[in-house]
């Protein structure tokens, strides 16, 4: 009345269903209903007082967006990071049993170094959240291909240009030369490459199925390949023993899911008795993963120990750098048969090559730690004295496989 001179007059409403309930006030000045309108048109959510002009929401709204809650102090966890497969809540409750329980753990050089870097100590509850289900846990796989079957040579001209291309490492082009002008074999380089492919669809079944038990004890890494210009990554894992590869998943980044993918797929055949263990670098995706995995394991949880730097500055990296040293070995035995495709213009092509280098690796290759015996040594391949008829006899088996 002050400000306009006049008494206010009540909200009349024009239809009945923008009418305010009886029973509202303005929680600012106490103003009934007849002194209120919704101020937002059709959502009829926001109302707004006529007397005061205080905006407040018709039905309340919780104070926060918590999804998640500390399960030792049930204080709400706020969001910390956002990637790309998963989030990460931690619990900022100073009063949290677990971080008093972990800051008291601290030495005096640790409460020191703490007052500078923080972020070097993980004494807060975390809780992850993944993007992805098991459904996506798919390992990489050369496209299914019936085309074999179709080709103008004969098994054995396949079976040279898988020798010379996939288990000497040459490129398809001179491979191509070497048929054409050694073998009097007419093949183009883009011959050799369609053969990469239909071969690779039988191949990789063939791995899959004859991989045989694991080692509890396993190290994993990924390693960089061109494709269309781009950095792709083939994730690694190998078995210490008979220095098996046990996955190869390739994906164009180094993410939470390519890591699980390819550890999922590494323990695949272990027992149910197994512990496992996976020896990596400081790459957070590794153990993101295995805390993924851990959440469907019942007992035997899987561990993770890591290996830092060139230099061995702690006793972990000191104790498992010699299965690190193992697949830097591999990667750089992978790098050779690669190193002839000078990148690959689509993801099927490195895959294709990827699961050929495995079959090669894992069955025909003799390592010397191995008294010159392939890490899976079979007894069907073991009498044949050439490369192109173990070769043959692989793609032999795997058409019979379902």
């Amino acid at each position: 009345m002050k400000e306009h001179r006049k008494p206010l007059k009540p909200v009349n409403p024009k239809k009945s269903e923008t009418k305010i309930p009886k029973d509202t006030r303005c929680p600012c000045c106490s103003a009934p209903a007849k002194y209120l309108y919704f101020n937002d048109g059709k959502k009829r959510s926001q109302i707004k007082c006529k007397i005061c002009s205080e905006l407040f929401n018709l039905h309340r709204r919780l104070t926060h967006n918590t999804k998640f809650w500390c399960p030792h102090c049930n204080h709400a966890l706020y969001l910390w990071k956002h990637r790309k497969d998963c989030s990460i809540y931690k619990c900022d409750n100073d009063q949290c049993p677990t971080f008093i329980k972990n800051r008291d753990k601290l030495n005096i050089l640790e409460k020191t170094l703490r007052k500078t870097k923080s972020s070097q100590f993980k004494l807060r509850y975390q809780y992850r959240e993944y993007h992805f289900t098991n459904e996506q846990l798919q390992h990489s796989a050369p496209a299914q291909s019936n085309l074999i079957f179709n080709i103008r040579n004969s098994m054995n001209t396949l079976c040279l240009a898988l020798t010379f291309h996939i288990s000497l490492g040459i490129s398809a082009r001179k491979t191509a030369f070497i048929l054409q002008n050694v073998f009097k074999l007419q093949a183009s380089h883009q011959t050799v490459l369609n053969y990469t492919k239909y071969a690779a669809t039988y191949c990789h079944r063939f791995n899959m199925k004859f991989k045989g038990p694991v080692d509890s004890t396993q190290a994993g890494d990924e390693t960089y390949i061109k494709v269309a210009g781009k950095h792709h990554y083939t994730f690694f894992c190998i078995t210490p023993t008979r220095r098996k590869i046990t996955a190869y998943h390739i994906d164009d980044s180094r993410d939470t899911l390519p890591a699980t993918i390819a550890m999922n797929e590494a323990i695949r055949t272990a027992s149910d008795d197994q512990t496992p263990t996976f020896i990596t670098d400081g790459n957070p995706s590794y153990p993101s993963g295995i805390h993924y995995l851990n959440e469907s394991r019942d007992k035997n949880k899987i561990s993770h120990k890591k290996v830092i730097g060139l230099q061995n500055l702690d006793s972990e990296s000191t104790e498992f750098r010699p299965f690190k040293q193992i697949i830097e070995r591999l990667n750089r035995t992978y790098k050779f048969h690669t190193q002839a495709a000078n990148g690959f213009s689509n993801k099927a092509g490195a895959i294709a090559l990827t699961t050929l280098f495995v079959t090669y690796y894992n069955f025909f290759r003799p390592h010397a730690s191995l008294d010159y015996e392939s890490p899976i040594p079979r007894d069907d391949l073991i009498p044949i004295p050439t490369l192109q008829g173990k070769w043959a006899q692989v793609l032999n088996t795997a058409f019979s496989l379902n």
